[in-house]
């Protein structure tokens, strides 16, 4: 792909897929300062709520593959367009939780609503992108992760201040529905739909997809990509990774209040890592496109996000706090970015779309893992400090996944050319 057909496709699809994955994500952590004032309103002890912000990842881990597949057959446009809509409902539905079995139904429903949305899009992302770019393309759109959370944590607390937690779900749970309307009506399902490239730009791309795909293993079944072990390597390195980001998203409010931060002033400063982070993602991003040692693409983000839990656990200053929960932000998203530049499967069609499902849905098991298992260690110590360390142990663990699905990858490599 030329680089002018490549900022043609980015300046064209990228926005609005960002914008998105903007609002998935404020739908999907806001829960987090909701916490605040929600738990004492109806009685969630932080187990509870831990469990009842890790359920979401329940139901998007089961229904993510089955949505994917079907993205696969009805087209990006339809079905990401659906799943928007979708959880903007469900979103706005929290606004009418009572207690703990209601607060925990509706967060399930809204995991099995949101189910597939990002696999859907890294892979109708890997249907406009040859491998060359499609580095910087995902780092683009996790890049409105981190920004999200640091534009959100304000506007969380303040809607929370100005009105109360129950109108800050139906407020922010309005733009995923908007934007699932603006998807469906502009956003093109194939190269060939797209009106913003001339008919020789489109043959050139579409030759050069084609040419990568003749690489992949044409008649690879959904199965049979399940069973691959490359792809449960991917799929495990990634539950280590969103263990520790989703354990960080859902708790760092309320670690921050313990710090002594008034409330009206958490979101502000729960919002300072995540600007950490978007740069990070930035600044990695560049370093990774001009580098071909995919070996420590996650391992040095994820080491140096395992350090910053551990300064976290060691120390009691809050500005020494915020740094280190800065470098916790920086890696978790750094190397949750490029974790998706690594070796894919060497499938295609159905079976590409079920692989990725696969390591993103397995991955976010880390979403239900994480925010739970702080739960539990913050209810049996009465303090952060153990579940700390063992986010720490996490995230180093999945960084040091990069050797073995390195290994895996190129031993794949050489039997494909071998059976050529």
């Amino acid at each position: 792909m030329d680089e002018h057909t490549a900022r043609q496709v980015t300046r064209n699809i990228m926005p609005l897929l960002g914008i998105s994955f903007f609002v998935s994500i404020l739908d999907r952590v806001n829960v987090g300062f909701a916490s605040l004032t929600m738990n004492a309103d109806i009685g969630l002890s932080a187990a509870a709520y831990g469990f009842g912000a890790g359920i979401f990842f329940l139901g998007y881990f089961a229904f993510e593959i089955p949505s994917n597949l079907i993205l696969q057959k009805v087209g990006a446009r339809r079905w990401i367009a659906r799943i928007m809509v979708t959880w903007g409902l469900l979103s706005m539905c929290m606004a009418l939780v009572q207690g703990p079995y209601s607060f925990y139904a509706v967060r399930f429903l809204l995991g099995l609503a949101e189910a597939g949305f990002v696999p859907g899009v890294v892979y109708y992302m890997n249907q406009w992108y040859t491998k060359r770019e499609i580095g910087r393309a995902t780092a683009i759109f996790f890049a409105f992760g981190p920004i999200a959370n640091a534009v959100g944590a304000p506007l969380s607390t303040a809607l929370i201040e100005a009105f109360d937690w129950r109108w800050m779900f139906v407020i922010e749970g309005i733009p995923a529905i908007i934007l699932g309307i603006v998807v469906f009506l502009r956003l093109p399902d194939r190269v060939e739909d797209a009106k913003f490239l001339n008919n020789s730009q489109k043959s050139v791309l579409r030759a050069q997809l084609q040419a990568e795909g003749n690489s992949a293993a044409k008649h690879a079944s959904p199965l049979s990509a399940l069973m691959d072990l490359p792809t449960l390597a991917l799929a495990f390195q990634y539950f280590l990774i969103l263990t520790t980001g989703y354990a960080l998203n859902m708790w760092l409010p309320q670690i921050v209040r313990e710090l002594g931060v008034q409330t009206s002033m958490v979101g502000w400063v729960v919002a300072v890592p995540y600007i950490a982070a978007a740069l990070a993602i930035y600044f990695w991003s560049r370093y990774t496109k001009y580098t071909d040692d995919r070996l420590f693409y996650v391992l040095i983000p994820c080491a140096l996000g395992a350090l910053g839990f551990v300064i976290g656990a060691l120390t009691t200053n809050p500005l020494i706090s915020m740094f280190a929960f800065c470098c916790v932000a920086a890696g978790i998203y750094a190397g949750g970015s490029a974790y998706w530049a690594l070796p894919r499967p060497a499938v295609s069609g159905a079976a590409a779309a079920a692989a990725i499902a696969l390591a993103n849905s397995l991955g976010n098991l880390g979403g239900f893992t994480g925010p739970y298992l702080f739960g539990i260690i913050r209810d049996t110590t009465g303090n952060y400090e153990y579940a700390l360390f063992v986010a720490a142990a996490f995230l180093l663990s999945g960084g040091l996944m990069s050797f073995v699905n390195i290994r895996l990858a190129r031993r794949r490599e050489a039997l494909i050319v071998a059976a050529r």
